[in-house]
């Protein structure tokens, strides 16, 4: 047990799960939850972890200035997978250690990603509404059998999904800044169960222009911000299924929009918004848009994964100044 380091917890779903809170517990005996109802950020973040020599952040911005404010932080321990809510160059600077384990949440995220692009295929998300509104719906849709899946990364959540429809007998491309080699490929096809003859790592512009379906897993950073933009956009079929379980800001959304209303048979679905809560975000409104409230990762099983190599990384963590 140790009794030294002050543990603040900043995510109110970890801070809100039993199971979770006491395994942290059985470590810890200074233990700090947010028990706010709310995201913390701003004055009341820095308050709030003010004390703390550990933390465990969820999808709370700590920046430089931040940092600068919070001299006892010793440990940063993700609870998630996605770093861009963190200035890594000033973890660095600061010798804050970080605690983080990739693809903790991939099963979770990828089914999330399979569920919208069904939706999207099977002209689903606005089927309930119809019968409510007393509209017996018989709009036609598609099957995912045999298309053209394009992932924008293929990382842990992106070879995961590919995993996921490799019943469906689809064609992968891909798209990565990571040059993955014909061994490569194959490996990871053996280890996944998939036939590697329908897997190949294609430049941005052709993914993008072959795919029937687009399923983006990058992280946001400087290079991804607005990938997909009016250019790129240009170059998709009519028909696309776009899915984004990501990060918002990939996609530019103002672009999107219109390329959506000049494209009735397309169809975008995503978990992620540039700005969250996205009440008033206009692409809710459009009937070939479905949104969800950025909890791909929000199962039983996907938060326990992520709490627990929470936990862990308050120890088994990396020095990030070099």
């Amino acid at each position: 047990m140790n009794h030294q380091d002050v543990v603040a917890v900043t995510s109110r779903s970890f801070s809100n799960n039993d199971f979770l809170v006491h395994e942290l517990k059985k470590l810890y005996s200074n233990v700090l939850l947010n028990y706010s109802g709310k995201t913390l950020k701003g004055i009341e973040l820095i308050e709030f972890l003010k004390d703390a020599s550990k933390a465990i952040i969820g999808i709370e911005k700590l920046s430089d200035s931040d940092l600068s404010k919070l001299p006892n932080l010793r440990v940063i321990s993700k609870y998630g997978v996605g770093l861009n809510n963190l200035d890594l160059e000033a973890l660095q600077t600061r010798n804050i250690k970080l605690g983080f384990t990739p693809g903790v949440n991939n099963q979770s995220v990828a089914e999330h990603a399979l569920t919208l692009i069904l939706t999207g295929l099977k002209k689903i998300q606005n089927n309930n509404v119809d019968i409510l509104s007393g509209n017996w719906s018989q709009e036609k849709g598609s099957e995912l059998f045999g298309k053209t899946v394009g992932l924008l990364g293929f990382g842990n959540i992106g070879q995961k999904l590919a995993s996921l429809i490799q019943p469906f007998s689809c064609k992968i491309i891909f798209f990565d800044k990571q040059d993955y080699t014909n061994e490569d490929i194959f490996k990871i096809s053996r280890d996944l169960n998939l036939n590697p003859e329908l897997i190949d790592q294609l430049p941005l512009d052709i993914v993008l222009s072959q795919s029937d379906i687009i399923s983006i897993h990058l992280p946001l950073i400087k290079d991804t911000r607005n990938i997909i933009s009016s250019k790129e956009l240009d170059l998709l079929k009519s028909t696309i299924c776009i899915i984004n379980t990501s990060r918002g800001g990939i996609i530019n959304e103002d672009h999107l929009h219109k390329f959506l209303l000049d494209n009735s048979a397309a169809f975008a679905g995503f978990d992620v918004f540039e700005e969250e809560p996205a009440f008033d975000n206009p692409l809710l409104k459009l009937p070939n848009f479905f949104g969800t409230s950025h909890r791909s990762s929000l199962t039983l099983e996907g938060i326990n994964a992520m709490g627990l190599a929470a936990i862990n990384g308050l120890d088994d963590n990396i020095n990030t100044k070099q």
